[in-house]
């Protein structure tokens, strides 16, 4: 009986260690993204623009293709992947709109940061969603765009989405 104790007491242990490195995994990976981020926002260069739609300029990365254009936002893919864009042309590159809209309701984040620079405020947001799958939202000022995607694939999605907003050239 002792054995089992003793048995059981050493799998719960390895487990839990197990559990914790995957979270504290998840929570460096959030970090690096974040880090990578407010390294391209507060980057004094340029992102060229390489594609032109209806109502502004912007760099696509080039495994994404356009899925969809409306006034106010553009679905972007890759693979199949969905990358939302939104575009809110009332307000200035430092608003908070988006971000105080996202703050209104606290389970609407289970990571968010923010920074800013002289002329602009960004914001970069992630939500636990079904299964292995997380919802990564950033945006600078009237401009956001939100994707599905995986710890192991947010790093990547985060600076493909920032040098996209980053690059957006108003017609």
């Amino acid at each position: 009986m002792n054995t089992k104790k003793v048995f059981l007491a050493l799998v719960s242990f390895i487990v839990f260690g197990l559990l914790s490195g995957c979270l504290q995994s998840e929570s460096s990976i959030m970090n690096q993204a974040d880090n990578r981020l407010k390294e391209v926002f507060l980057s004094n260069k340029t992102v060229e623009t390489n594609f032109e739609l209806n109502q502004f300029k912007i760099y696509k990365p080039e495994t994404f293709e356009l899925g969809e254009e409306r006034k106010n936002n553009v679905i972007f893919y890759k693979d199949e992947q969905p990358f939302i864009l939104f575009i809110n042309e009332f307000e200035e590159p430092n608003s908070k709109w988006f971000y105080n809209d996202l703050k209104k309701d606290k389970n609407n984040s289970d990571y968010l940061s923010t920074f800013e620079n002289e002329k602009e405020f960004a914001y970069f947001s992630v939500k636990d969603r079904e299964e292995d799958h997380i919802e990564v939202q950033l945006g600078i000022g009237g401009i956001k765009m939100s994707t599905l995607t995986t710890t192991d694939d947010v790093e990547e999605d985060v600076e493909d989405m920032i040098m996209m907003i980053k690059s957006i050239d108003e017609n």
